[in-house]
């Protein structure tokens, strides 16, 4: 592909970008704070998930046959997870399901007997719990031999890891076989699923020089106009809807302190114990962050999160089901804070009543970062009421907070879950609200619902 044409490609997908998925889907989208983002992969030969003493599946159909679908959909459940981002394929393009396209074209070892997905979908629907299927559109430099010829990915690898040899590499036969695998994926799935995961695949953002974006998102929306198309943002989202801010233990991430966290307006992704899936035996813990700063990062999160898809926490189930150890411990925890006051941050909003901007963090870590000076608040699907999450409570019983920015005014205050009335004033400046007699503040979180 000359260089010009590759321009022309990247304005359009530029363009498309703009035209996001139906309303309606952006505006469920919105509403979503709370999501697990989940990596089960054959990579052909062994890995990238192992069991749980550590060894690799023989087969894909092994790994396939050992998911536990409703153990998996009720540990999602217990852990309170609102949405669920899970493996189509990954490493070696290996889909989880019987693709006839890896049939087609030559390759039937990338297929697996079982409909993996299918499965999984269903009990994760049985709990009202929708999914997002992660895929990968230029995954050619994994394959190996025949498998990258056949695709048009070239034999030879590129300069810069992950890149094909340029000079081999045939553009039009790869974005065949791509297309050809995504409308697969959405005519088996579209209708049962909110959305698809394209992964960038270069840091450097250029992944337009191997996926045609446009013509991508023209197989998919035409098949699934409601589909959110999330990626992770390394400075373009080409022609998908969303950015995703993604972490592996690094930038802010890297510091074992939540309150070193930014949280941004747009979805964040974060593993919290050894990778993206299970890729360490059951034998010590992995858990690299607590469950009191990964809840209240998600929390802050879902104040600033005004584009949707809040907090992504990322772990991988061990074959036949179970956890890495300290996964389960972990969002047990997680879910003990979340589940009594639920209905303040799954479904809601990022306020407009109480704004926090993007980049705010739960400590001053210096660089211009600012923490935030009482908490974040985060309103109704329908703006009608709006719920305070006081993470740096005051000293006292009594807590105020500033003029609501978007000129609502309130008459009521309920402290979540007990349903006790707080005290509310307005002020000239403000409102001062004063918890009850027999209450205080918890110094994980605590929730107070504003209604007018």
């Amino acid at each position: 592909m000359n260089p010009f044409l590759r321009i022309i490609v990247l304005i359009l997908s530029f363009a498309l970008s703009a035209r996001s998925a139906t309303p309606e889907a952006m505006k469920q989208f919105a509403t979503l704070k709370n999501g697990f983002f989940v990596h089960y992969v054959w990579a052909g030969g062994g890995g990238l998930t192992l069991k749980r003493d550590g060894s690799a599946p023989q087969s894909m159909d092994e790994l396939a046959d050992a998911f536990d679908a409703e153990s998996f959909a009720n540990d999602m459940e217990a852990w309170g997870v609102e949405y669920v981002i899970f493996t189509a394929w990954h490493a070696n393009l290996n889909p989880l399901f019987p693709s006839k396209t890896m049939e087609r074209w030559g390759m039937p070892s990338h297929r697996c007997r079982r409909d993996l997905l299918g499965d999984m979908i269903r009990a994760c629907k049985a709990k009202n719990i929708p999914v997002v299927l992660y895929t990968h559109p230029r995954d050619g430099h994994d394959l190996r031999g025949e498998d990258r010829v056949k695709t048009g990915w070239g034999t030879s690898p590129g300069v810069h890891p992950g890149d094909p040899n340029w000079g081999e590499f045939d553009y039009q036969k790869w974005n065949d076989f791509t297309n050809e695998l995504y409308a697969e994926l959405v005519d088996r799935y579209g209708k049962d699923i909110i959305g698809l995961f394209l992964d960038e695949g270069s840091a450097a953002g250029d992944s337009q020089r191997v996926v045609d974006y446009p013509r991508l998102r023209q197989t998919i929306k035409s098949r699934a106009p409601h589909l959110v198309l999330q990626q992770n943002y390394y400075g373009t989202n080409y022609s998908c809807d969303v950015g995703v801010k993604e972490y592996h233990h690094w930038q802010e991430f890297e510091n074992r302190d939540g309150g070193a966290w930014r949280a941004t307006d747009i979805p964040a992704a974060a593993v919290f114990a050894t990778t993206w899936w299970a890729a360490k035996p059951d034998q010590q813990n992995t858990v690299v962050y607590s469950a009191e700063d990964m809840f209240r990062f998600t929390v802050l999160q879902a104040g600033v999160n005004t584009i949707g898809g809040g907090m992504q926490w990322a772990a991988g189930p061990y074959p036949g089901g179970g956890w890495e150890p300290g996964v389960r411990e972990t969002m047990e925890k997680f879910a003990s804070y979340l589940k009594p006051i639920a209905s303040s941050l799954k479904g809601t909003l990022a306020s407009t009543a109480f704004p926090t901007q993007k980049g705010a963090a739960l400590k001053n870590i210096g660089w211009g970062v600012r923490a935030i000076e009482w908490g974040v608040a985060t309103d109704s699907a329908d703006r009608q009421r709006t719920f305070l999450h006081v993470l740096h409570p005051p000293n006292s019983p009594t807590l105020f907070v500033g003029m609501p920015a978007n000129g609502k005014r309130f008459s009521k205050a309920t402290l979540l879950p007990s349903g006790q009335k707080v005290s509310l004033e307005l002020t000239r400046s403000g409102y001062r609200l004063t918890l009850p007699a027999d209450s205080s503040w918890n110094p994980v979180h605590t929730v107070i619902q504003l209604d007018p």
